[in-house]
């Protein structure tokens, strides 16, 4: 699994860099949890998913939950 840090190189498909910003911090995130987890990664994906929700219902934020932004985050975690 690749680490994200805070690079510009890494692009979320959001529509600013703030946003993208945001959404790499939800897969740095996501990526500790998965390194503590001894379960399934499933549920690191699915809480992935739940934090891009919440995301997407700030102001700023709504295309959190499209397709290409989930499909983004889930590369960089599988």
């Amino acid at each position: 699994m690749q680490m994200i840090t805070q690079d510009k190189s890494v692009q979320f498909e959001m529509f600013s860099e703030e946003g993208n910003l945001a959404v790499a911090e939800i897969v740095k995130d996501a990526q500790q949890l998965n390194d503590i987890n001894e379960g399934p990664v499933q549920l690191v994906l699915d809480w992935a998913i739940n934090e891009l929700y919440a995301l997407s219902k700030k102001s700023g934020f709504e295309e959190a939950t499209d397709t290409a932004v989930r499909e983004a985050v889930l590369e960089q975690l599988i």
